[in-house]
């Protein structure tokens, strides 16, 4: 046996016992706290003994598993028997004599260890021989004899011998140096820090403990790792030590405080365990004497965890009952009260349905869903009245639709009903209205978000669940009649600056898509976005936000981007709604920067994070992107079958919905079916005009429309259609503005329409879409060539054709090759591209302008080189923009624009405009 910082006690015990030391006997004590090494200590003491030729009569303590009793009489006279071959006596006082009579003749020593647990036999003898130590040179030793604070309780209540023969000795934790000594002793090597640290943080210094674990790592043949081994044997120990059979007292003590865990202090330990301060002190400074309680009472996670999963379950229950019941009446936090009754599987207090359901609410705001859902089920067993049972079940169903929305819709029927009954208060009328929003149950939710503010509620927190319940359903529900919120329902700035800074915002942001200027959109929506955090509570807001930026065109790549540091900049997870929302609008700005397949890719990351059905009401907006997407890269089969796969009979009733009506249309116009698509995009006007609602970034429907009409022929109305969305949304460098210039410009007569494409072009090169500014530049080659502008066409052909090809446009390069419509003379012939196959679109580098008239100077081979600004505009007027063409598109003077020309000329040695085609180089 090996012991560490013990030499001082071993060694005056060893003089002390030597033959020579004493004429006279004496008592010897050693007192320690539980595993801090007493026995070991006796060992030690009795093997030196015998070296020194004393007689040692060694009476063991109790098994853990046997009868707490220690009988000091049984062991003396087996001992005595095996050893002189005679019958010793049996009566403590006769035993006495001899034993006094043996040690006159030699040296004795009796050993007696956990003394306080002996029979009363046992101890009528150890006061015998305490009694008459002076007359014999008798040493006896006995540990955890004496009643003392840092020991167990004694069952006996005087002291077993006079104090002038008394000689105590008490043991303690190891320090950090005796920790290390021990490990170092034990592995055979130098334990590195971490391992002295943690072994240190776990057991405190007890040496019981330390040589349990080290006896887990040996047994596990991990001697050499680095982090300690949590196994049977340092179970079996806590379980056995700190829970002493001959000690329920402490056993008690030290199963509340591992349930108490950071809420343990005195006095509430003292009422769960229902202990007296005097009882409660002795047995906490034995348990803070042994280092594995610490001075403020906390034990360390993995001794507290063997602990609890020990316990008896009936035991366990009423512990965490009172343990909940002490919590509430001190005002603890509620998830830490619900935490207890969970773990007990009860609720009977009249108190614990409103502790679970608020414990629920805060675990629903970091995301534990799991947790949310299992207290509130035991709340509903232990509800009393058929109302809040309700109300439980409508809080249950609305923490479930986070985690699978389909499984709720096959369960709001019920609450439905019971609302309809009057079951519900109405904050939950109001909530419920929501949840029936986001399955596409739009009359359902409008007719129980009408019991709800027949209530005329009074508190702020039902106030504001029906200002979020009404900017949502007019959200997606915008043709829908909604009545004026009633007057008790009216939120003063104060209810919402703490919680809900961003609702009066969205609250005003559905009224504002109605067309014309887009900035207040923007503000609004900006304002929700900074101020919104990625949980179940601002989603709605967000998703607003999000949606009229996009609607009104107002959103580019570095504003998404920034969206998405906002919503990663706290550091906790992000649901999987907000992930795939945001995943969703990327695909719009690829789209809009002319990168078909980065807006396939994602789209499909978005419905992989949430299937189908859990999108809802907003299914349409990720299924119409994908298809408008699939469309432009001439995937024209496989949006045919995605289209033959039914959408739910509420889509158009929602504007998400008409994302994807917008793109059947699409798909119409690029197969042909020019009267199916005319009829979809007039429904997608009719159904904007009736919600008084404008989409011009996600729904431009007179867009569409005139693009359909001029296929037809109908000019004048695609003209009218045209003027319509220019005089709604001015904003000069709006991509929807360059497509409604291009299709005006094909809508005027010849003699104008190059003017206007080349109008157009500017624009969509502004806007950044390469992919809207190749079509624009096919269908100004389209003009040169009936125009005759034959130079001017080859070089526009192959730029517009390069654009198409770098975007993967299939469906664009296929209307930029088509023969104009009166036959000219053919440009050479232009080198073909395979439509991207599905699985492997075509990689492309992103392109948000094109710059091939804006960075490259161009030559003539072995010819001057021209400047940068030269070059622009020599690139400009090779395409066929005129002067005050090119200076609106760079910003500069007609002036400047006519002294780079004359300056062009002489450097290219050319005389007319028409020879910069043959001159310039073409990206």
């Amino acid at each position: 046996m090996y012991l560490v910082e013990r030499d001082a006690q071993l060694s005056e015990l060893a003089d002390r016992m030597g033959a020579t030391s004493a004429r006279r006997g004496e008592f010897l004590a050693v007192s320690a706290p539980v595993g801090c090494g007493k026995s070991a200590l006796l060992e030690a003491a009795s093997a030196h003994a015998r070296t020194q030729g004393i007689r040692v009569l060694s009476v063991d303590g109790p098994e853990p598993e046997g009868p707490a009793v220690v009988d000091v009489v049984g062991a003396v006279r087996d001992a005595l028997r095996d050893t002189t071959d005679t019958e010793p006596p049996t009566t403590p006082t006769a035993l006495a004599d001899h034993l006094l009579a043996l040690a006159s003749a030699e040296p004795l020593l009796l050993v007696v260890d956990d003394a306080q647990l002996t029979s009363p036999d046992s101890t009528k003898l150890l006061r015998e021989l305490a009694r008459r130590l002076d007359s014999a040179p008798l040493r006896v030793l006995v540990s955890d004899f004496r009643r003392a604070a840092d020991s167990h309780d004694s069952r006996h209540g005087v002291a077993l011998f006079p104090r002038s023969r008394r000689r105590s000795f008490t043991l303690g934790p190891l320090t950090r140096g005796g920790v290390a000594a021990l490990l170092r002793n034990r592995l055979d090597r130098e334990p590195p820090v971490v391992l002295v640290d943690e072994l240190l943080a776990v057991t405190g210094g007890n040496p019981l403990l330390l040589q349990a674990l080290l006896d887990d790592a040996v047994a596990a043949g991990e001697e050499d790792r680095d982090e300690p081994v949590y196994g049977p044997s340092f179970a079996a120990t806590v379980l056995t030590r700190l829970r002493p059979a001959d000690c329920p007292t402490t056993a008690d003590v030290v199963e509340a405080v591992a349930v108490l865990g950071p809420f343990c202090n005195r006095e509430r330990l003292a009422r769960v365990v229902e202990l007296a301060p005097r009882e409660l002190h002795r047995a906490l400074d034995g348990l803070t004497g042994s280092g594995v309680l610490s001075p403020g009472l906390v034990l360390h996670p993995r001794v507290r965890d063997v602990l609890t999963g020990a316990m008896d379950h009936e035991a366990a229950r009423r512990l965490r009952l009172r343990t909940a019941e002490v919590l509430y009446e001190d005002g603890a936090p509620a998830e830490h009260i619900a935490q207890h009754l969970l773990a007990a599987g009860t609720a009977p207090q009249p108190w614990a349905v409103g502790i679970l359901g608020e414990a629920a609410d805060h675990a629903t705001r970091r995301h534990h869903y799991q947790h949310a859902i299992a207290l509130l089920k035991l709340a509903s067993d232990g509800c009393t009245d058929n109302l809040t049972r309700v109300e439980v079940h409508a809080k249950l169903l609305d923490i479930t639709w986070w985690m699978d929305p389909d499984l709720v819709s096959r369960r709001l029927n019920s609450l439905v009903a019971s609302a309809r009954e009057g079951n519900l208060s109405g904050r939950w009328l109001s909530r419920l209205s929501r949840r029936l929003a986001w399955q596409g149950r739009a009359d359902e939710a409008d007719e129980v978000f009408a019991m709800a503010r027949a209530g005329r509620p009074n508190d702020p927190e039902t106030r504001i669940e029906f200002a979020l319940t009404d900017f949502w359903l007019r959200h997606v529900f915008p043709g829908m009649p909604h009545a004026e919120c009633c007057d008790g329902c009216k939120l003063s700035p104060e209810m919402i600056i703490g919680g809900f800074p961003w609702l009066r915002s969205a609250s005003e942001l559905p009224g504002l898509l109605t067309g014309g200027e887009q900035e207040p959109v923007t503000r609004r929506a900006e304002e929700i976005l900074q101020r919104a955090r990625p949980d179940h509570t601002d989603l709605e807001a967000a998703q607003v936000a999000l949606f009229s930026l996009l609607a009104a065109e107002q959103l580019d790549a570095d504003g998404l981007r920034s969206v998405q540091a906002a919503v990663e900049a706290g550091g906790a997870p992000v649901p999987a709604r907000w992930t795939a929302m945001l995943s969703v609008a990327q695909g719009v700005v690829d789209l809009w920067r002319g990168d078909p397949a980065g807006t396939v890719r994602s789209v499909e990351s978005a419905l992989d994070l949430l299937d189908a059905p859990k999108w809802g009401i907003l299914l349409g907006l990720p299924r119409g992107l994908k298809l408008l997407a699939m469309t432009e890269q001439g995937r024209h089969q496989e949006v045919e079958e995605e289209l033959s796969q039914p959408m739910p009979a509420f889509f158009a009733r929602s504007p998400y919905g008409l994302v994807h009506l917008r793109a059947r249309g699409r798909h119409h116009l690029a197969t042909g079916g020019l009267r199916a698509a005319l009829d979809d995009f007039r429904s997608c006007g009719d159904i904007l005009q009736s919600w008084k609602t404008e989409l011009p970034g996600l729904v431009p429907w007179r867009l569409d429309l005139a693009e359909t009409l001029l296929r037809l022929g109908e000019r004048e109305e695609a003209r009218v259609r045209i003027d319509e969305h220019l005089d709604l949304f001015p904003a000069p460098n709006a991509r929807t503005r360059g497509i409604a210039l291009r299709l005006r410009a094909m809508a005027s007569p010849m003699g104008r329409r190059a003017a206007g494409l080349r109008e157009s072009a500017v624009v969509l090169e502004r806007s950044g879409d390469p992919l809207e500014l190749a079509r624009t530049l096919g269908a100004l080659t389209q003009t040169y060539q009936l125009t005759g502008d034959l130079n001017y066409g080859r070089r526009t052909l192959r730029r517009a054709e390069r654009l198409a090809m770098e975007c993967g446009g299939v469906r664009a390069l296929e209307e930029i090759r088509t023969p104009a419509t009166r036959q000219t003379p053919a440009p050479s012939p232009a080198p073909t591209i395979r439509p991207p196959a599905p699985a492997q679109p075509t990689p492309r580098t992103p392109v948000t302008q094109d710059k091939s008239a804006a960075t490259q100077a161009p030559w003539t081979a072995g010819g001057p080189a021209l400047t940068l600004a030269e070059g622009k505009v020599a690139s400009l007027a090779a395409e066929g923009y005129t002067n005050r063409e090119i200076a609106d598109a760079l910003y500069v003077t007609a002036s400047t624009v006519e002294q780079h020309l004359t300056r062009i000329y002489r450097k290219l040695k050319i005389r007319r405009r028409s020879e910069l085609g043959a001159r310039v180089n073409v990206r």
